[in-house]
């Protein structure tokens, strides 16, 4: 257990912490959490590691400051912690906790029954922001003790808006977005690396998911399968994942496959695709695409039809859960479909002569088979399209729009 004046230590950090003046960048999120306020509800806050989720809370709690209201900020991955559920009776005695307090808790998911606690506080009337950097392990435990009192966001690294505007930039003729856009599809959207402009920090990024969110939390026996399975995705996204398709690379049974990427997917750090089909057996029978939740998680940045795609995905996984791959029985494939508003959509770095055809007949097929609305997504076009196409800088301008009004 910790002491109690380590823990008065670490409380006192924390509001000083909220007292420092400190531009940050305002998320797409925020606006809507620091309203959320006043209701009654916990709001939990997840995401991959680094995306900001810390920030994010330090800039509503500041905001809160100025309403008069009494903001308190604990960090529970700080190290002076012993975890021991007798540490939440000591914080809630050092706290001087009313109707009017708010409590910011920052990664609590490795403290026993903490979330007790957090339902505890809510029913005392305290507002309660939580983020945590673990799908399976935050989302059961909260919602075990909280039921339906308490709202979720995803926060994911920068989007390409906020990109620009971490970047000071407002507007700016379409090819030099186009330009700033391949700058992003090759180094990502995480915060400190984008406003620092210091990118050799991500190599560090992807060893703290692996060790801190999967390693420490799994009892992982076989620990160079699972870095090389990470290092094969990270080399290669948006590729089959396969016993067949990764044999060259690594050889792990198919139970310790499907364990690995469900353990590499709840970090937050992977975006799965499955192929959608009508039945439920042919999707399983068919291997998932992965693409990384930020392109400067990437080892290998070569391929930049991959990364064109990679950044589209992400952005869409933003608003929509459900998110497949599809192909027809001729293997003509669509990159993105989307059944819940029936949107297909084919991703292409360049249209050109010797691309456009192959784009154009898998977009044919889904409208044929599916009836879906296709849409064609391009950087570079040398060539016209007989469907509804737009440049990529567009898309993730107007993607709310487009996503809530192509059904």
């Amino acid at each position: 257990m910790t002491d109690i004046s380590t823990l008065k230590e670490i409380v006192s950090d924390g509001e000083w912490m909220l007292d420092q003046e400190e531009k940050l960048v305002e998320r797409d999120l925020a606006r809507p959490m620091l309203d959320r306020a006043r209701y009654e509800v916990v709001e939990v806050s997840t995401g991959v590691r680094r995306a900001g989720k810390s920030k994010l809370l330090m800039w509503v709690g500041r905001r809160l400051k100025k309403q008069e209201k009494r903001v308190y900020y604990i960090n529970f991955e700080d190290e002076r912690f012993i975890p021991d559920i007798s540490d939440f009776q000591k914080i809630s005695g050092i706290l001087e906790l009313g109707r009017n307090s708010v409590l910011l808790v920052d990664e609590p998911q490795n403290m026993p029954k903490w979330e007790l606690w957090v339902r505890r506080m809510h029913d005392r009337g305290i507002k309660v922001y939580v983020t945590g950097s673990n799908s399976r392990l935050l989302g059961r435990e909260i919602s075990t003790a909280l039921g339906g009192r308490k709202k979720e966001h995803e926060v994911f690294p920068f989007s390409f808006r906020e990109y620009l505007r971490a970047k000071g930039i407002s507007s700016m003729p379409s090819d030099q977005k186009i330009r700033e856009l391949e700058r992003y599809m090759k180094n990502g959207g995480y915060p400190y690396p984008v406003v620092s402009g210091d990118y050799s920090v991500l190599s560090e990024y992807r060893k703290d998911i692996m060790e801190r969110d999967i390693l420490m939390r799994h009892s992982i026996r076989d620990e160079i399968s699972l870095r090389n399975l990470v290092r094969y995705i990270m080399s290669h996204p948006g590729m089959y994942v396969s016993n067949r398709a990764i044999k060259s690379f690594i050889e792990i049974s198919h139970v310790t496959l499907r364990k690995y990427l469900e353990y590499i997917t709840e970090a937050y750090a992977l975006i799965p695709l499955e192929k959608f089909a009508y039945s439920q057996k042919e999707q399983i029978r068919n291997p998932k695409k992965f693409y990384p939740v930020d392109n400067g998680l990437l080892i290998k940045k070569d391929d930049l039809s991959r990364l064109l795609e990679g950044v589209v995905v992400q952005h869409i996984r933003r608003y929509r859960e459900r998110i497949y791959y599809w192909k027809d029985e001729r293997g003509r494939e669509v990159d993105v479909y989307l059944p819940d508003i029936k949107l297909a959509i084919q991703i292409a770095y360049e249209l050109n002569e010797s691309s456009i055809k192959r784009e154009e007949r898998a977009l044919e097929s889904a409208v044929e088979k599916l009836g879906a609305t296709p849409l064609l997504l391009y950087l570079y076009a040398a060539e016209e399209t007989k469907y509804p196409s737009m440049n990529v800088t567009e898309f993730l301008e107007n993607i709310e729009t487009i996503l809530s009004t192509s059904a």
